[in-house]
């Protein structure tokens, strides 16, 4: 897991962990809250639970995860999670790449699909 902050904007890479990496670190003293989230295990079942979400509680998730791939990524039940939480939702297979900048106080995405900012 990476986490990364640039003034007061946090960004946490969390990698290929799945549920059970998610608990330990929810049950943990670590800080999880960030602004920019790489969803956890390309969008599987068995990531981006409800207390991992609680714990990070992000405004912008990206799901990098390729158009028709064979594992069936994202779980339609992991982006109603996010949905749920009103989290701006990301996804590499519809919205191609992604950028995220920050100034240290703002936060903006760029799709290569819409080349206009999301704030």
């Amino acid at each position: 897991m990476i986490s990364l902050q640039d003034g007061t904007t946090r960004f946490l890479l969390p990698g290929d962990i799945e549920a059970k990496a998610e608990k330990e670190l929810s049950s943990g003293d670590e800080n999880l809250r960030a602004d920019f989230l790489k969803v956890p295990h390309h969008g599987s079942k068995s990531s981006s639970t409800e207390a991992f979400l609680e714990g990070v509680a992000p405004r912008f998730a990206v799901i990098s995860v390729g158009e028709g791939n064979p594992f069936g990524h994202p779980n339609d039940s992991v982006v109603e999670r996010y949905a749920q939480r009103g989290t701006k939702l990301l996804r590499t297979d519809q919205d191609g790449a992604i950028t995220a900048l920050s100034d240290g106080h703002r936060l903006t995405l760029t799709s290569y699909r819409d080349s206009q900012p999301i704030n």
